[in-house]
């Protein structure tokens, strides 16, 4: 039987170690996210800010981004400064892609901001059409403080 010359080289060549860090690293960044793809795992990401508009009014900046559809619950506080919950409200909702919306903070929370320094957070229970769930947050925003 012949012997695979190109093959064994081309093999060699590509087994630098150079070229072996740089396939680790990669495996270590993209194939947890494709393993999560091939079982259906939901999943969320989530930016939240508080901002002042072009009119003056103090609003919450809310940036969702996920890989695929999920649905869920997701649950809104507004936190004091020493991580107590102040106010919460609850949405049920799906979420594809990215979105970037902006909310009055009663809409967003349910009550009216606080005068004293507060911090906005959001925590998800999503699913996705396999039907599988996962938990995620708290995503908070910095600490305002009112004026």
């Amino acid at each position: 039987m012949a012997k695979c010359t190109h093959l064994s080289a081309a093999i060699y060549r590509h087994t630098t170690p150079g070229a072996l860090l740089l396939l680790m690293f990669a495996a270590i960044i993209f194939v947890p996210r494709l393993w999560d793809t091939i079982r259906g795992e939901p999943w969320i990401d989530n930016k939240l800010a508080i901002v002042q508009n072009s009119t003056g009014a103090i609003v919450v900046e809310d940036l969702t981004f996920t890989r695929g559809a999920v649905h869920g619950l997701r649950v809104n506080t507004i936190e004091a400064e020493d991580g107590s919950v102040l106010c919460s409200t609850e949405h049920h909702n799906t979420w594809l892609g990215e979105r970037n919306r902006f909310w009055r903070i009663q809409a967003f929370t349910g009550c009216a901001p606080p005068y004293d320094p507060y911090r906005i957070c959001s925590r998800f229970v999503v699913s996705s059409d396999s039907g599988r769930q996962r938990y995620f947050g708290p995503f908070c925003s910095g600490l305002t403080k009112p004026e």
